[in-house]
C-alpha cells in the first residue's frame, strides 16, 4: 500500500513524534531466539590480520570483484563485511518476517535525522511504509538497512554478498546512448561492450530465462507484459537474470521452497545466484583472500608512511560490540556500496582524518531514475507471480528509459472486480535518464552523513513513468485505462558520491591519496544509463582492477 500523510492518519498509524519516542524501546533485543533459527551466523569469525597488503571494505558487486582480482594477483587481501554470512537451504525459511529481514529496525525507525531539521514531509510515505513493516521488529542485524535522509529514504544490504542478496537478479548492460549520456566519454562504451560487460556477465553467471520456465504459469506476468508492449509498438527482448534456473525448476516441481516463482521478498533457497556462489568463493579459493563478516568499519585515517588505519568493531548478530580492532593496510578499496562508502569518505574528509579528499566526495549522487507502474491488463487471470525481470524494452520517445517486467501488485479494492472480469495487473520497473543529483553532507551534531536530495527531485522521473504507463495501458485490453504509478519511496539503486573523473580518476583511484580506491556504486555518475546498475558496477570494477593491478596501484 502506498501511503500519504492523510492516509497514515486515517489508518491510525502513529505520528513521527510518537514513533520516534517509543519504537526503539518497544522492540528490545531478543537474545536466544535467533540462535535457534540461524545458528550458522553465530559461529565465531576468525580475526583478520592486524596488517594486510590490501583491505576491501564491503563484499557486494565491486568488493567481490576487487577481492578476486587482487587475490589472483598474489596480494593478500582481507574483506571486511558489516553483515552476517547467511546460509542457504532449499526448504528452510532463512529470512522470516522478523529481525532477520532488517538491519536494526528499531534504530532505523528512531533515526534522529527525522527530527525537525531532518527530512521533509516528502519522506513521510516511505516512513509510513517502514512503520507498517518494522514496528515491533526485534533489534537485530538483519539483511537490509533502511536509513532516512533529506527528502529520501535509502535501502541497502548488510550481508556477505552485499546487494546481490536483495536485488531481483536483473543483470543487464547499458545501451550506448544511455551509457554515453551519463559517462560523457570518460569510459568507452565500445570497450565495455567488447570486454568488460561480457566478462562480468560470465563471472556472475547471468543468462536469460529458459523457454520451459518462461512458459510456466508463474511467469504469466512476463508474457502479459510482452504482449501489451508489442501492441504498443515496443520492441521487446529477453533480459538477462542472475538466477539458478535449475532451482527455479525445483520450485515449480515442488522440490524447493517457492520463493522465486512467488516473488518472495528475499531468496535463500539458492535460486538467486548471488555473489556467494560466484566471485566470493573464487576469491577465497585462491588462498589469498579471507572474508570477515560482522566487522563494522567505524573510521579511517592515514599514517605518514602512507599506510591506512581502520578502526573496526567486531559485533555479534545482535549488534553488541565483542571487540574493537585497529587494522592497517597498504591498499584500501572502498566497496561498501554508495551509501557506506560515502559515509566513510565524507566523514573522513570533514573530520580531518583524510583531509586531502576533494570537494567532489559526496557530490553527484543520483537514484538511477527509478520508478514503477502497475497496469491493468485484460484476457489474463493470474495466481502468484514471479518478480523475475524476464522481458524488457527501451522507450526512446522521451527521456531514455528501460522498462522491465517485475512482480504483480494488486489494485486494492479493484482486485475482486479484476478476477471476475478475467483481468489482472502486471508491474514494470522503469529506469530513466534523469539529471537530478543530490549531495551527502556530514552533520557533526549527530555524527551522521545525510543525503540532501531536492524536494522535487523525482518530478521528471514521475512524468516519464506515467507517460510510458499510459501508452501501455492504451493497448492492455482493459475496460478502462488503469495505471497506478509507484514512485520508489525507498531507493536501492544508489549511484555516485565518489564519481569517476571527479572524486577519483577514470579508474577509481581516489584523488588526494595513493592506493585508495572507490570501486562500487559510488563511482557511477548518478546513474547507470537507463539500466539496473549491478552489471555496470561489476564490469567497471573488472575494468578498473585490471588497470590498477597492471599499473601496480
Amino acid at each position: 500500500m502506498k501511503l500519504s500523510a492523510a492516509s497514515m492518519a486515517a489508518a491510525g498509524i502513529p505520528s513521527l513524534a510518537t514513533s520516534l519516542a517509543g519504537t526503539a524501546s518497544a522492540a528490545p533485543r531478543r537474545y536466544g531466539r535467533y540462535e535457534k533459527l540461524v545458528p550458522e551466523i553465530f559461529r565465531p569469525v576468525p580475526a583478520p590480520r592486524q596488517h594486510s597488503e590490501a583491505i576491501v571494505i564491503g563484499s557486494g558487486f565491486g568488493g567481490a570483484v576487487s577481492a578476486l582480482r587482487l587475490a589472483q594477483a598474489g596480494i593478500q587481501t582481507t574483506v571486511l563485511e558489516r553483515g552476517s554470512r547467511w546460509p542457504h537451504d532449499p526448504r528452510r525459511e532463512i529470512f522470516g518476517a522478523d529481525g532477520r529481514q532488517y538491519w536494526h529496525a528499531p534504530q532505523s525507525l528512531a533515526d534522529d535525522s527525522l527530527g525537525p531539521n531532518g527530512p521533509s514531509s516528502l519522506t513521510i510515505p516511505a516512513y509510513g511504509q517502514a512503520i507498517g513493516a518494522m514496528t515491533g521488529i526485534d533489534d537485530f542485524g538483519g539483511l537490509a538497512e533502511i536509513s532516512w535522509h533529506h527528502n529520501a529514504g535509502l535501502i541497502c544490504a548488510a550481508a556477505v554478498g552485499g546487494g546481490s542478496n536483495i536485488y531481483i537478479g536483473i543483470t543487464v548492460a547499458s545501451r550506448r546512448e544511455g551509457f554515453d549520456a551519463v559517462f560523457r566519454g570518460l569510459v568507452d562504451h565500445d570497450e565495455m561492450s567488447r570486454l568488460w560487460y561480457p566478462k562480468a556477465m560470465a563471472g556472475l553467471g547471468a543468462t536469460v530465462v529458459p523457454d520451459d520456465i518462461y512458459a510456466d504459469r508463474h511467469f504469466d506476468n512476463g508474457r502479459d507484459f510482452e504482449r501489451v508492449a508489442k501492441a504498443a509498438g515496443y520492441s521487446t527482448y529477453k533480459a538477462e537474470g542472475n538466477w539458478n534456473w535449475d532451482v527455479v525448476r525445483d520450485e515449480i516441481a515442488g522440490r524447493a521452497a517457492p520463493q522465486t516463482i512467488t516473488g518472495a521478498a528475499y531468496n535463500s533457497n539458492r535460486s538467486l545466484n548471488s555473489l556467494a556462489f560466484s566471485y566470493l568463493p573464487r576469491a577465497e579459493a585462491t588462498g589469498k583472500a579471507t572474508i570477515h563478516p560482522r566487522h563494522v568499519v567505524q573510521g579511517i585515517h592515514v599514517e605518514r608512511s602512507g599506510r591506512y588505519v581502520l578502526e573496526v568493531d567486531y559485533v555479534s548478530p545482535y549488534g553488541d560490540v565483542l571487540s574493537r580492532r585497529t587494522l592497517t593496510t597498504d591498499r584500501l578499496v572502498l566497496a561498501a556500496g554508495s551509501l557506506g562508502t560515502n559515509r566513510l569518505l565524507v566523514k573522513a574528509r570533514d573530520t580531518g582524518t583524510l583531509p586531502n579528499l576533494n570537494e567532489y566526495i559526496g557530490a553527484g549522487w543520483g537514484n538511477n531514475g527509478n520508478g514503477n507502474i502497475d497496469v491493468g491488463v485484460g484476457r489474463s487471470k493470474k495466481g502468484p507471480q514471479s518478480a523475475v525481470g524476464t522481458v524488457a524494452f527501451y522507450d526512446t520517445s522521451g527521456p531514455l528509459a528501460r522498462v522491465v517486467v517485475n512482480g504483480s501488485n494488486g489494485l486494492g479494492p479493484l482486485d475482486p472486480v479484476l478476477a471476475q472480469a478475467n483481468t489482472s495487473v502486471f508491474k514494470a520497473g522503469i529506469t530513466s535518464i534523469d539529471p537530478t543529483r543530490g549531495k551527502f553532507e556530514y552533520h557533526a551534531k549527530n555524527d551522521r552523513v545525510i543525503l540532501d536530495w531536492p524536494g522535487n527531485g523525482n518530478s521528471r522521473v514521475d512524468d516519464n513513468c506515467l507517460r510510458i504507463g499510459h501508452k501501455l495501458a492504451a493497448h492492455a485490453d482493459f475496460p478502462v485505462e488503469a495505471v497506478v504509478y509507484e514512485p520508489d519511496v525507498l531507493w536501492g539503486h544508489m549511484c555516485g558520491g565518489a564519481t569517476l573523473g571527479r572524486a577519483s580518476d577514470s579508474f577509481g583511484r581516489v584523488k588526494g591519496y595513493k592506493n585508495l580506491y572507490a570501486l562500487d556504486g559510488s563511482m557511477l555518475p548518478g546513474s547507470a544509463g537507463a539500466s539496473n546498475p549491478s552489471l555496470t558496477i561489476t564490469a567497471l570494477a573488472e575494468r578498473n582492477m585490471a588497470e590498477i593491478v597492471s599499473a601496480g596501484g
